[in-house]
């Protein structure tokens, strides 16, 4: 499965996620393997603020000083002479892995209530934002997300609303397409991408071509 979508749904609490951040190093620890020449995948971890990404680092950081820890320490080393990554969303821009594990971060609060607050994701230009951090990964996706699932359903009233493929429309549009791929559903997924393409008939403009970084991205 190119995308693995997994509901965490755990609790945004001080601009982070821990729940999201434990399961990202399981992740890491159980699903990162060695391949048929005894080598680990690239791998890089992509958070959408700044506070996830420390918590994971601080995480793994913790780790390394407990013996119990020893396999995924030596795993962790492993992977850094790959070039393992943990990166939030406004510096990933550039960086290119095997297998991305992406934390979305936002989820209901400690309350039970939930802000369509995405930080950058927000902005007039967020879609470029989304663009990036989707496209990381070559082979692979692991996305860990605990945005409420009413309200990823309801992605197509949201573009209509906003009236057009950017910011939160088009981020809940790709966790719906996430979705789809992950449970095998054709029907869904070819439904996410005949709605977005009802805001996509336009002239392909220039600026966002000069934005692609490889024929990766480009494809």
């Amino acid at each position: 499965i190119p995308i693995e979508y997994i509901n965490v749904d755990g609790t945004y609490s001080e601009n982070s996620n821990e729940r999201e951040a434990n399961t990202v190093l399981d992740i890491i620890d159980k699903c990162i393997i060695k391949d048929e020449n005894n080598q680990y995948p690239s791998l890089g971890i992509a958070t959408f603020n700044i506070h996830q990404r420390d918590l994971i680092l601080n995480k793994i950081y913790e780790r390394r000083k407990l013996s119990i820890y020893k396999s995924f320490n030596e795993k962790i080393i492993e992977l850094e002479k790959k070039g393992l990554f943990v990166k939030n969303l406004e510096n990933i821009q550039g960086d290119e892995r095997d297998i991305i594990i992406l934390s979305t971060t936002y989820g209901k609060n400690k309350d039970g209530n939930f802000f369509n607050r995405f930080g950058s994701i927000n902005h007039k230009k967020g879609y470029k934002l989304l663009n990036v951090i989707i496209t990381r990964a070559k082979y692979k996706i692991y996305l860990c997300s605990s945005i409420p699932e009413e309200h990823i359903a309801r992605y197509k009233n949201i573009l209509d609303a906003e009236g057009e493929n950017n910011r939160r429309g088009a981020f809940f549009a790709y966790l719906a397409y996430a979705k789809a791929v992950s449970a095998n559903n054709n029907k869904e997924r070819l439904d996410v991408l005949n709605t977005l393409d009802k805001y996509s008939n336009q002239p392909i403009n220039n600026e966002l071509l000069e934005d692609l970084e490889s024929p990766f991205e480009e494809e």
